[in-house]
Order: structure tokens, then C-alpha cells, then sequence
């Protein structure tokens, strides 16, 4: 009788298995953790760009409203941009090995932003 059991084997090849398996779901979960703040990012920066335009709409929005979403619109244009960019991360010869991420654009300072308000009622 042998005292080796072999139903326990683990090969070297079985151990860089599980950590390139281990990898990829870190990976995954980066990817969505980027892609989730994108979308959070755009929903912000669109809501005041469209709450500036009701005020242009109106009549009542002042000359630095309009300066304020003029520079928002090109903040928006690239972090659309950079939510495109990350749908081609997992076409990467690279990916998830070595993923080569875009870069995060600017975050707008936005003083009107209800979400950053949150806080303070807390």
C-alpha cells in the first residue's frame, strides 16, 4: 500500500491554472468597477448639462452658466470616450494578463451636484 495519495496531487500546471483563473476574475471585477464609476460619471455631468440648458432654455441662465456647460460638454465627450475605450480592454492581445487601461478622465468639479450634497445631510 502506498502512502501517497494521489487524488491530491496538485501539479504546477493545475496551480498556474487556478491563478490565471484567480487573475481573470480580478480583472473582470476592475473592468467593472471602472465601467461603473463611467456610467456614474456621465450621469452626473449629463444631469447638469441638461439642468443648465433648461436654464438657457428659460431665459435665466447667466453668461457662466453657459461657460459651465460648454466645458462640461467636452468633459462628457471624454469620459464617453473613455467608456468606449473600455469596451476594447478584453480585445487585448494582453487582456487579462496585462490589460492596458485608458486613462480616467478629469472628474468636473460640479457645486450644484446633489450627490455631493449627500454628505451633508448625513
Amino acid at each position: 500500500m502506498s502512502n501517497i495519495d494521489w487524488s491530491k496531487l496538485i501539479t504546477k500546471a493545475m496551480k498556474d491554472a487556478a491563478a490565471t483563473a484567480a487573475h481573470l476574475v480580478l480583472m473582470k471585477a476592475e473592468l467593472a468597477a471602472r465601467n461603473a464609476q463611467c456610467v456614474l460619471q456621465i450621469a452626473r455631468i449629463q444631469d447638469r448639462i441638461d439642468t443648465i440648458g433648461f436654464g438657457i432654455e428659460i431665459g435665466e441662465a447667466t453668461a457662466e452658466d453657459e461657460a459651465e456647460q460648454a466645458a462640461l460638454l467636452i468633459n462628457i465627450k471624454a469620459w464617453k470616450k473613455y467608456k468606449f475605450d473600455l469596451g476594447k480592454v478584453t480585445a487585448q492581445p494582453t487582456w487579462h494578463a496585462a490589460p492596458v487601461w485608458p486613462v480616467i478622465p478629469a472628474i468636473p468639479v460640479i457645486i450644484a451636484d446633489p450627490s455631493a450634497r449627500q454628505a451633508d445631510s448625513v
